[in-house]
């Protein structure tokens, strides 16, 4: 399951086109029964986390769901570093 969530993750990342110069990182960890935990991780915070089943129309909600988390959390990191200035 987590390669088929982590192909349409990255089909979404490059569709909407996201560019950043941050580490973006899925982990998968197995969990109870035919299930595994999926996070996503930026800068080593988790930006997204959840339980994948075996069902093809959860995972693709789940992608659009931590791309739309990774643009959000994204987007903030451009906005705070633009209120430091740096010396």
């Amino acid at each position: 399951m987590g390669k088929d969530f982590y192909d349409l993750y990255y089909y979404l990342y490059n569709e909407y086109k996201i560019n950043s110069n941050k580490l973006v990182v899925i982990n998968e960890e197995f969990s109870f029964s035919r299930n595994t935990k999926i996070s996503i991780n930026i800068n080593n915070e988790v930006v997204n986390e959840f339980l994948s089943r075996p069902d093809e129309e959860y995972i693709e909600a789940m992608a659009q769901q931590s791309i739309y988390q990774t643009y959000l959390y994204l987007k903030n990191l451009e906005k705070e570093s633009k209120y430091f200035t740096q010396y």
